[in-house]
């Protein structure tokens, strides 16, 4: 609900109010990308969550926020998968579709049943398959299987020794116990090729030396009091309005630079912002340490700030585009139908707002097909800014802690 509705002037005119679950935090420490992922990899990442339930889903869509890469521009073939395995899953997986329709109307998914003969129950294309480009790189399979069926582990196996694959597994079960017997009797390739393991835990418990092993959960190491996230989605938020009134003052495409942040207008331009927006801000921010780790640089590597080249900041920009368009069908908006893009593009600085309040998106597209809005100017340039200014968003970090990592 706090995804899509705003908070009464009594409350934000006296509280910030960030709502999170522990689950959503503790997805968080789940790395994807351990290595970079450049728009010349032939990599994809693959994550296989055991477990459907409510922390399971947070960890999907985490997933589904983040894990978004240069190299999808190159190959459309090169999406993330995620993969949800549970005896109920076909059950399970249509609750999930139905909450996040406009994201599952959009995506590839498939519903599998290994143990029968016609495996795959269900192949959905997105609905506009074949008639746009595509422009959601992150696609679903749902397995019903349990955890030792046979056919599974041999996918697991197989996916385990293909190196085309950035392969991380999630036990995310409620039961802890569960989660810790799976993780120990897994096939042998998966440890042989040192596949994460992420088991969920809120008890510390003893590794059997097995490097692969990691616990997320923890009750002690919940959340991050300094809300670094936030810190950097106040600059995303006045690096966008900079770039907005920039771009509108001077009428030109020129990418707006800026070298430094005004933090009192920052204040206020975020203590100013909706809730909803706010939310968007933060789903941005989660994922610029994989975007900047595509290019070669880390959190502390603010300083390089001019050294993302032109070229990069188009990959970037696009692979912006991407992470927010899932975001965005993750929060409820759709496209248009071509009969709406017609009515919209007869009067877009109208309409495109029109339709937006009804959670109809105008730029819910392919990068490569994105319209002049409203002003006549090309609504890539957001995108162009905020990946120009990637390095000075994450600087944000650092000052929060005082220069360190």
């Amino acid at each position: 609900m706090l995804q899509s509705c705003d908070f009464c002037d009594a409350i934000k005119d006296k509280f910030d109010v960030y709502p999170f679950t522990l689950d959503e935090v503790w997805s968080r420490t789940i790395l994807l990308d351990r290595e970079p992922i450049s728009i010349q990899s032939d990599r994809h990442v693959h994550l296989v969550i055991f477990g459907m339930d409510e922390t399971a889903e947070s960890i999907a869509i985490y997933a589904a926020h983040v894990a978004h890469y240069p190299n999808y521009i190159r190959n459309h073939t090169l999406r993330t998968r995620i993969t949800m395995v549970s005896e109920d899953a076909e059950k399970v997986c249509e609750v999930l579709i139905r909450r996040y329709q406009h994201l599952f109307d959009n995506s590839f998914y498939r519903i599998v049943k290994p143990s029968e003969t016609k495996a795959v129950r269900k192949f959905h294309r997105p609905i506009y398959d074949g008639r746009r480009e595509d422009f959601v790189d992150v696609e679903w399979e749902f397995v019903e299987a349990g955890f030792q069926n046979a056919d599974l582990r041999k996918k697991l196996q197989l996916w385990a020794e293909d190196d085309k694959q950035l392969l991380t597994l999630v036990c995310a079960d409620r039961d802890e116990n569960k989660n810790m017997s799976h993780a120990l009797i897994l096939p042998d390739s998966i440890y042989a090729n040192h596949i994460p393991i992420y088991i969920y835990t809120h008890r510390e418990v003893a590794l059997h030396n097995l490097p692969n092993l990691r616990l997320f959960g923890m009750m002690d190491c919940g959340y991050d009091t300094t809300l670094p996230l936030v810190e950097m989605a106040k600059n995303v938020k006045y690096i966008y309005e900079q770039c907005y009134k920039e771009n509108i003052e001077t009428a030109t495409e020129q990418v707006f630079y800026t070298v430094d942040i005004d933090c009192e207008e920052r204040e206020r331009l975020w203590a100013g912002e909706s809730n909803v927006k706010r939310i968007s801000c933060i789903s941005n921010a989660m994922s610029i340490p994989s975007k900047m780790r595509s290019i070669g640089l880390g959190e502390d590597d603010w300083e390089k700030f001019y050294d993302i080249t032109q070229e990069e900041v188009e990959i970037l920009s696009e692979v912006e585009h991407n992470r927010w368009s899932v975001e965005e069908l993750i929060l409820g908006f759709r496209p248009c139908t071509d009969e709406e893009e017609r009515d919209i593009a007869a009067d877009v600085a109208k309409r495109k707002g029109e339709y937006k309040s009804r959670m109809i998106h105008y730029d819910l597209r392919a990068y490569n097909a994105l319209r002049p809005d409203g002003t006549g100017k090309s609504v890539k340039i957001y995108d162009w800014c905020l990946s120009s200014c990637l390095p000075l968003i994450a600087k944000s970090l650092l000052d929060k802690k005082g220069g360190q990592k």
